[in-house]
């Protein structure tokens, strides 16, 4: 549970722009003072908030206005929008009325530590399991001017990154389903022929962090006595170190990973593969080496699915970890395996696209010990690896196997043993690895795949006829429950009941398997069957349209199964026709085309050891093509992967919050590691972060010249009023008044927070009548500052206009009659003016 920190900072008055909405300087500064909130709102989010069947997750919620903006749109069908925020937050906009006490069914507002336990009614599985969960950021959040945002949001990931995990691990997912089908072709051979294969041998796994480099001098003094396994993402680092992996291992279904794992298309000649079933496609289809796969083959029951453990963990270490495990080694090695951050903020190895682009920027509060016994900051997933890793640990202890991470820098992990490399002296093999592996492997020829082909194409087409049976069923559904309710020319019967209820039995009875594969494939439309409202009783007209709805979803379901798995026979087909004496090169090129993998050509030349000049004239063109766009695809390099991980590594406003949270600990030595991986990084407005944090770093030294000069540098808009906040301190701190007036005067500008301050420093220069105005224009902002009242009815005393002073104080009673301050104020004019 997370501490409720907005006592730490005080809330302050509430502000009323010229639009009338009241919000929270302190909160969201000035963000709505200019255009109001709905203008704001729309340019941040767009259409962001407008899918269907989705929930949303939002931390913060701005004052309230952001609610009330959701309030005032019309809601997506079958969308719930859950706020999150502190419980301070919460209780004083409920108490000021901005937000309402009930909110619309399929709304909520709570905390962060309640939203799971408070959103079960909202079907909180179905929309995990649909993947139409989205976390948007509050502009509190995205700003950063209150503290306690940060920490909001990264209790929100942790909780979200837990539930998801646990959802994913008890139903599954759809894009599992659809990949493992687009993938039944290339998933020939099951991942268990490899168990016990390396009974006695020390393997080493190779994964992504930041410390995998120095593994490399211990690989190659002893490879001829190592397997090798490695994560397909380090691909391109091996190869320019010149290590060849033995097996490569992949599992991630989604379309953005084939940029960050092509490099492992390389290895086909040396390395197997071993790649969940889900794989991404485009990664499986294009690889020209043997493979073995994880997990089920088919969606359903099936006696060809092969039996399969299920590791803990969802990460690819976490499964190669577990594969190994499986083949027997005694030892296995990790490196790379990190888990948390190096001093710098790095999270992956040198070379990666995340290393390019610098040093992990959200502010951390999740540390975790190393190895080498020093904290280490670590992010929600990696956090979230680690009871995990821990359990495969156990596992490999009980099937004799010591799992060690020699790395100082990673993550202490119970049940992993922490040696140093020089202690590690592998076991001779007598075989190569590669050796070993072709024993376990079947051999294949094109027979042998057309068999395999032909099976599994009489197995969808048998799923595909019990699917459209339960589409007739949907429609005799439909009709039937017309029937019973006398529409559509129909008189009401409730013979049409019964007939119904055995359309259920046969659906949850002979067609159970492919019944429950139906629901499941479009859960999405069975979330508009459930209400918010569960509680009220359903009325007549609601049962007949929600009867109506459910068979026809069904239907709907229906359909969409049969059409994929029309295109899987469609792709089986192809896979047959490439194994022709004298195919179709027509089918083949346009099949590839329309999955998108250009490099299947390749797959096809190299099965038959041919070449362009091979083939028949006609073809050559359209396999030339192939081939440019497979090149093309492999030496891309601004892709869409770089472009995600830039879309969440490069917010200027998460810079400044980060070091300004390690400045406000005074934390200078991580402040320091961070400013020198911020040098390393390729982001835009490095050099204005830089000269912030070098001006914190020069002001916890003390060195506060230096440190002005720093901030006098920064111009960028999400950093300007943090610099000039330290210049204005910094004034302060030398008693240069009149520079801090200077720096003032543009932070109220910025900010009608900063105003008073202002206004306080001109009394304070000598220029009374000038803060004063300033301050009863202050004051018609924001009219329940009192405050800013009570010094501007001090100051008019200091001007000698006490009638002035006396119309102020009345004005804070009129607002707060038992204000005892302003009545002693008050009394004391009193008694001077001998009333």
């Amino acid at each position: 549970m997370m501490p409720d920190t907005t006592h730490e900072l005080s809330l302050g008055p509430f502000l009323m722009n010229r639009f009338g909405e009241r919000y929270l300087p302190s909160v969201n500064q000035e963000a709505f003072s200019r255009v109001g909130s709905d203008n704001v709102f729309q340019q941040q989010y767009g259409d962001f908030f407008a899918r269907e069947d989705s929930l949303y997750l939002i931390a913060g919620c701005d004052s309230g206005l952001l609610v009330q903006w959701i309030l005032r749109k019309k809601r997506p069908e079958g969308s719930r929008f859950i706020f999150l925020d502190h419980p301070a937050i919460l209780q004083r906009l409920r108490e000021e009325g901005i937000l309402p006490e009930e909110l619309p069914a399929g709304v909520l507002a709570t905390t962060v530590d309640r939203w799971i336990v408070e959103a079960e009614p909202f079907s909180l599985k179905e929309y995990f399991y649909l993947d139409q969960v989205f976390v948007a950021k509050s502009l509190a959040v995205v700003d950063g001017i209150h503290d306690g945002y940060v920490g909001l949001f990264g209790e929100l990931e942790r909780t979200l990154g837990q539930y998801r995990l646990q959802v994913s691990q008890e139903i599954g997912h759809r894009v599992f389903m659809t990949k493992g089908l687009e993938n039944l072709a290339e998933n020939r051979t099951p991942a268990s022929r490899l168990q016990g294969s390396f009974a006695g041998q020390t393997a080493v796994l190779l994964a992504g962090g930041p410390s995998l480099p120095e593994s490399l001098p211990w690989i190659r003094q002893h490879r001829a006595h190592l397997t090798i396994l490695a994560v397909a993402r380090v691909a391109d680092h091996l190869r320019r170190e010149g290590v060849v992996p033995d097996l490569l291992v992949a599992i991630d279904p989604h379309g953005v990973i084939f940029h960050q794992s092509k490099g492992m298309l390389g290895f086909w000649r040396e390395s197997l593969l071993v790649n969940m079933y889900h794989l991404n496609p485009a990664l499986l289809a294009q690889w020209k080496g043997r493979s073995v796969y994880m997990g089920p083959l088919f969606p359903w029951d099936s006696p060809l699915n092969p039996v399969n453990v299920f590791y803990p963990g969802i990460t690819v270490g976490h499964q190669a970890l577990g594969i190994a495990v499986d083949m027997g080694f005694s030892r296995v090695v990790l490196a790379g395996f990190d888990l948390c951050f190096t001093r710098e903020g790095f999270t992956h190895v040198a070379g990666s696209v995340e290393q390019e682009i610098g040093p992990f920027i959200a502010r951390g509060d999740l540390m975790v010990e190393t190895n080498g016994g020093w904290m280490a900051e670590t992010r929600h997933d990696f956090l979230n690896a680690i009871p995990s890793l821990a359990a495969l640990a156990q596992y490999a202890a009980e099937r004799h196997c010591q799992v060690i991470n020699p790395s100082p820098a990673a993550a202490r992990i119970d049940g992993v043993a922490h040696l140093p490399w020089e202690s590690l002296i592998p076991e001779p093999m007598a075989r190569p690895a590669q050796d070993l592996l072709r024993e376990r492997l079947p051999a294949e020829t094109g027979a042998d795949r057309l068999t395999f082909y032909q099976t599994i194409d009489q197995e969808v087409v048998a799923v595909r006829k019990v699917a459209a049976k339960v589409k007739s069923l949907a429609l005799e559904g439909i009709e039937c429950n017309d029937g019973l309710f006398g529409r559509r020319g129909k008189t009401p019967d409730f013979k049409f009941k019964k007939r119904m209820d055995a359309i259920e039995r046969t659906l949850d009875e002979e067609y159970r398997e492919v019944s429950r594969l139906v629901k499941k494939w479009g859960l999405g439309a069975m979330l508009k069957l459930s209400r918010p409202d569960k509680e009220r009783e359903w009325s007549d007209e609601e049962i007949e349209r929600a009867g109506r709805l459910y068979y026809e979803i069904y239907r709907d379901n229906a359909t969409a199964l049969i059409k994929l798995l029309d295109g899987v026979r469609q792709r089986i087909r192809a896979r047959q026709e490439e194994e022709k004496h004298r195919p179709d090169f027509k089918t083949l090129l346009k099949q590839w085309r329309e999955d998108g993998e250009p490099g299947r050509a390749l797959v096809f030349l190299e099965r038959r050891g041919w070449s362009l000049d091979d083939l028949p004239e006609s073809v050559r063109p359209g396999f030339r093509e192939s081939l440019e766009k497979f090149e093309a695809l492999l030496t891309e390099t601004d892709h869409d992967y770089k472009k995600y991980i830039l879309s969440v590594q490069s917010s200027p406003q998460t810079v400044r919050v980060k070091a300004q949270a390690m400045f406000r600990n005074r934390e200078r030595d991580r402040l320091a590691h961070f400013a020198s991986g911020l040098e390393k990084s390729t982001l835009v407005e490095r050099p204005e972060h830089l000269h912030l944090i070098r001006g914190y770093l020069a002001e916890l030294d003390g060195a506060h010249e230096q440190a002005a000069r720093h901030y006098r540098q920064v111009t960028h808009p999400a950093l300007l009023a943090e610099a000039l906040q330290r210049l204005f301190t910094l004034a302060l701190q030398g008693g240069d008044l009149l520079t801090a007036q200077a720096v003032s005067q543009r932070l109220s500008e910025l900010s009608v927070a900063h105003i008073p301050f202002h206004a306080e420093l001109l009394r304070l220069n000598g220029h009374g009548a000038t803060a004063a105005a300033i301050y009863e224009e202050y004051l018609k902002l924001v009219r329940k500052d009192f405050v800013s009242m009570v010094k501007l009815g001090r100051l008019y005393l200091e001007l000698g206009q006490p009638e002035r002073a006396r119309e102020t104080f009345s004005r804070i009673l009129e607002e707060d009659p038992d204000n005892q301050a302003v009545r002693t104020f008050l009394a004391d004019l009193d008694r001077e003016s001998g009333r």
